[in-house]
């Protein structure tokens, strides 16, 4: 596989919904081989098979599974994808994907702008891109990664149960960090994972599968198409919440709500939902824009906005009053749209 080049205008994601063809996947996901998982690389792309997905990465912690390796049983459909892959672990964690080969990991500096530099560049070397693995376990600053080249990918949500996606006393959210990154004018697009370890026991405290992933619009399901399409920011990022249109144009981003498939996700017994203390349930589209500032919100399942600032991106809230009282969230976030150039 040739190394990919990054193509950044947001041109070509006009009429974003009426062409090509969304395939569901997961970009992180663990195996008994590293040692603190439960489950065979059989029994981990399977479950991904069983459930509908159409592409799966076994990001093992360095250790490369060819995809050749690993059989399924039954029926196995065409459009079912392993993409060969590593999670490069070392001072900071990172998913080397579509590589061709095992990605070395044992650089280690205590400048993590160096580390993460070279997680890229050692990716590029074995034909992949990265994608920076949660960035809030370990904590990751905005200014460690300002400086980093070729950096498109990183984790805006990982399910895992201990990843803190939104922040605690001791970190800001990785929304937060995303922000943070654009307002630098960084090219980087937010991307959602399960991060699952766990597939013989099923609870909601533990990381089991099904509970955060991407959906990218390719014209072809092959390893370099979905690839290159996530290097462009071609796709959204979802933790239950499936978007029947996405239209990210030149200065506006236009999105509808899937009511159906969103109603079939959560219906799942293994995706339960971030649990919030307060807020009327419904359907929320948030427009937000430089420093995190939320410039429009809508209530409904579809909204428009047209926008002159650098960038803007959206994000979509659904909150769900439980039969116990409790309330839980799902979320879908689209690419940014920029407007300055970059």
């Amino acid at each position: 596989m040739k190394a990919f080049l990054h193509f950044s205008s947001f041109i070509l994601l006009a009429n974003f919904s009426f062409a090509a063809t969304w395939h569901k996947g997961n970009t992180h996901v663990h195996t008994k081989l590293c040692g603190h998982a439960d489950s065979t690389p059989e029994v981990v792309a399977q479950w991904y098979h069983d459930h509908g997905y159409n592409f799966l990465i076994l990001s093992e912690h360095n250790k490369y599974i060819d995809p050749t390796t690993v059989k399924l049983s039954g029926e196995i459909r065409d459009d079912f994808l392993m993409i060969p892959g590593e999670e490069v672990t070392g001072p900071v964690h990172s998913t080397a994907m579509n590589v061709s080969r095992l990605v070395p990991w044992d650089f280690k500096d205590k400048n993590r702008t160096k580390v993460v530099q070279w997680q890229v560049e050692q990716t590029k070397k074995a034909g992949g891109i990265t994608i920076l693995n949660h960035p809030n376990a370990p904590i990751i600053r905005p200014a460690e990664l300002y400086p980093v080249k070729d950096l498109y990918l990183f984790e805006l949500y990982n399910a895992h149960p201990h990843t803190k996606n939104f922040g605690d006393a001791h970190r800001p959210s990785t929304s937060s960090l995303w922000n943070a990154l654009l307002d630098k004018g960084m090219t980087i697009y937010g991307v959602a994972s399960d991060d699952s370890h766990k597939f013989a026991r099923w609870d909601e405290k533990y990381d089991n599968p099904g509970r955060g992933w991407v959906m990218v619009r390719s014209d072809e399901l092959s390893s370099d198409a979905i690839t290159l399409a996530m290097n462009k920011g071609e796709f959204y990022s979802s933790s239950g919440v499936i978007l029947k249109k996405v239209i990210v144009g030149k200065n506006r981003i236009e999105v509808q709500v899937d009511e159906k498939e969103t109603s079939r996700e959560l219906a799942s017994k293994f995706l339960f939902g971030r649990s919030v203390k307060k807020g009327k349930p419904g359907t929320f589209i948030e427009f937000i824009g430089p420093g995190g500032e939320v410039l429009e919100t809508i209530s409904g399942n579809e909204a428009t906005r047209v926008t002159k600032e650098d960038y803007m991106r959206c994000m979509i809230t659904h909150r769900v009053k439980k039969e116990d009282g409790s309330l839980r969230e799902y979320y879908a976030w689209t690419q940014p749209v920029f407007t300055d150039g970059r």
